[in-house]
């Protein structure tokens, strides 16, 4: 059956106005159809165009933000890079006083037998606050850092901070050998006989030749007299082990007392012992108390040093009081 789409008419009638004459039009069924189904594939594309317009704006205002949050991240990221260089100069300063510091341990614990004629030279880098102002300020013109000026400090704070590593590595193998040589002197000096024997400081006769107070002749003598009162302690000047005590006519009360590399120390005329032999004594023990004990005029102490068995000045080794100790 075949459809006779020419037979079948439509007639659109438009009336104007009154005056004017009815306007007939006559379309097909077919040319109808065609211009329904035009105004439909109009509609649906305004619809879609609709949509995607939508769409961009939202896709638009998405990149917008996005770009906005870009660009705030990257300044983060460059104050966060300012923020590590002036880090990286702080450190660069601790590191600097952490060597002074380390020198300045070499020098009191007599490692280092070189001197510095040089003045210090502030470190740049250290900032310093007073309290009482509150928080300092800061001020300056706006001239903006450029994108190339930020990665190039990138750069250099990435170098400071590789070369500190280094420096702090270097820095930790020398203050372990620091701390062993230190360890070694304090040491040898808790076992040399720099502690002076009695709170007084008063010699009386010192060591070398003289006229005997007995005799009124030359003689030699082979200590030191410091001039305390009786009953004045009398302090170990080392750490060492206590070899013999006893008394005689010329040495009265005596204590012997061996420490290190063949050195001994000898306190005479002593009121009273209050070590026996054998006994361990660290630098500044009290072991007696002054006295006026064998060939004495009167209450003092005779301090001698002998290295190796022979006496020797003891001067040299009288460095430090119980305070400095």
């Amino acid at each position: 059956m075949k459809l006779k789409w020419t037979t079948k008419k439509l007639t659109l009638v438009i009336i104007p106005d009154a005056a004017q004459p009815v306007v007939r039009f006559r379309i097909s069924h077919l040319l109808a159809y065609i211009a329904a189904a035009c105004f439909s594939m109009l509609l649906l594309i305004l619809i879609i165009a609709c949509a995607l317009q939508s769409k961009l704006n939202g896709v638009h205002q998405q990149w917008k933000a996005t770009l906005t949050n870009k660009n705030l991240t990257i300044e983060h990221l460059q104050n966060e890079i300012i923020q590590l260089s002036q880090q990286a100069e702080q450190m660069k300063a601790d590191v600097e006083e952490i060597k002074k510091i380390e020198k300045d341990l070499k020098s009191i614990s007599l490692l280092n037998s070189d001197s510095s004629s040089g003045k210090d030279i502030p470190t740049i880098g250290s900032i310093e606050s007073d309290p009482a102002l509150g928080s300092p300020g800061i001020g300056g013109g706006p001239i903006p850092a450029s994108q190339e000026e930020i990665m190039k400090l990138g750069g250099q704070t990435l170098a400071s901070f590789s070369e500190l590593n280094t420096e702090i590595k270097e820095l930790q193998t020398s203050f372990r050998a620091t701390k062993q040589k230190a360890a070694m002197k304090q040491q040898q000096l808790r076992v040399t006989p720099t502690l002076w024997p009695t709170t007084t400081k008063v010699v009386t006769s010192t060591f070398g030749y003289r006229k005997d107070p007995f005799t009124y002749r030359p003689s030699f003598h082979s200590g030191i007299d410091f001039g305390a009162k009786e009953n004045d302690p009398v302090f170990a000047t080392a750490d060492g082990k206590v070899v013999r005590t006893g008394t005689d006519r010329f040495h009265g009360n005596n204590i012997v007392i061996e420490h290190s590399k063949g050195l001994r120390t000898w306190y005479m005329h002593l009121n009273k012992i209050l070590v026996q032999t054998g006994d361990l004594v660290e630098k500044g023990n009290t072991i007696g108390l002054v006295g006026s004990t064998g060939r004495s005029t009167g209450a003092h102490l005779h301090y001698e040093v002998l290295k190796n068995g022979e006496s020797t000045n003891p001067k040299p080794y009288l460095n430090a009081t119980r305070k400095d100790d």
